[in-house]
């Protein structure tokens, strides 16, 4: 698979810290409601950073067992011990444990995939009879919105779905996840979706939405669609101390085997 969002960039661990503070109480509400319990076996794919490896580890405790699974695990080493496994593995091609674990879980993985249902049939697959699947993935619908209007911010949305057109990243998939589950066989599927408020800080600009875009920076320019100016202006409208809009939707959906 193609993805663009590299491991060893200088301030990955940074920008993946800042979407777990983000999105981590999202993800715990939904652990919540489907009663995550101490001795589980949950698996997380895609665990990048491992936030929330560490929160199934707290949930599950010393009798339970969290598998962290990514093609990358720089991040996920330090983790490693007790009932925390890492392993670095590809789910497109290495199947996991069938019907081992009480709970597989991936958040902003499947929108990667060049088959979403590739993808999530081969978690179904690793869920025990009974057992959970939680997919969490980006809906970008709401992205445009922003105040007051901005020239720039339309010209780096527009190359990144230039951007996205090249590769296999889908910004429609976190609007799909709920009907896909339901395809896979799930019951008593449901889901949620979180807009995440955008306020430009003079200071801080916004960490989260900026980073993303340095991350992709090099293809960007490279492949002509923003120039140097087009990042510094949008850099300069996160720092105004007045823009807000939204970022992508968040749309966690789960359901049982």
């Amino acid at each position: 698979m193609t993805y663009l969002l590299d491991p060893a960039w200088h301030a990955e661990k940074t920008r993946l810290d800042d979407l777990a503070a983000h999105y981590d109480p999202g993800t715990a509400a939904v652990f919540d409601r489907i009663g995550v319990a101490p001795g589980w076996r949950c698996a997380d794919i895609g665990a990048g950073g491992g936030s929330v490896v560490e929160m199934l580890a707290d949930r599950v405790g010393a009798g339970g067992q969290v598998l962290a699974v990514d093609n990358d695990t720089r991040h996920l080493q330090p983790l490693a011990g007790g009932q925390v496994e890492v392993l670095a593995a590809d789910i497109t091609t290495d199947p996991l444990p069938a019907g081992h674990f009480d709970l597989v879980h991936a958040r902003l993985l499947v929108e990667h995939l060049p088959s979403a249902e590739d993808a999530i049939g081969a978690m179904v697959a690793a869920v025990r009879p009974g057992g959970w699947l939680v997919v969490e993935d980006l809906d970008w619908s709401t992205v445009s919105t922003v105040d007051p209007p901005s020239s720039v911010h339309e010209r780096v949305l527009r190359a990144l779905r230039e951007l996205f057109d090249t590769i296999s990243y889908d910004p429609c998939c976190g609007r799909t996840l709920p009907r896909a589950l339901r395809r896979a066989g799930l019951d008593d599927v449901g889901f949620r979706a979180e807009p995440r408020p955008l306020t430009a800080d003079r200071e801080r600009g916004v960490p989260l939405w900026e980073m993303f875009v340095d991350q992709l920076a090099p293809h960007l320019l490279g492949g002509g669609l923003l120039t140097r100016a087009d990042l510094d202006a949008f850099h300069q409208l996160w720092h105004d101390g007045e823009s807000t809009g939204f970022g992508p939707l968040m749309v966690s959906a789960w359901g049982h085997d």
